[in-house]
């Protein structure tokens, strides 16, 4: 015998074994898939907008600090330029 032939019937009588000592119908295996793959679906979803939500305040805090920042910064520019100015009037 070949050895592909001889994979076949050693997965076939797997398959055979498989369905014969299953500790479920299946009806019930199918129905528990069902259940665990609709939980992961779940569960994939909330971590997501848990996620989504956390980016999204990272995101927003850190445009709020970059602007104050960027306006203290423009601030002292504004301040030096001033002094410089008065100082050069004098």
């Amino acid at each position: 015998m070949s050895e592909t032939r001889c994979f076949f019937y050693g997965l076939g009588i797997g398959a055979a074994a498989a369905l014969l000592m299953a500790p479920r119908s299946g009806v019930k295996t199918r129905r528990r898939l069902a259940s665990t793959a609709r939980e992961g679906q779940e569960t994939i979803l909330r971590e997501g907008a848990e996620l989504r939500d956390t980016v999204r305040n990272t995101v927003v805090d850190t445009v709020d600090r970059t602007k104050r920042a960027a306006k203290t910064t423009a601030d002292g520019i504004e301040a030096a330029f001033a002094a410089g100015k008065a100082q050069l009037v004098r």
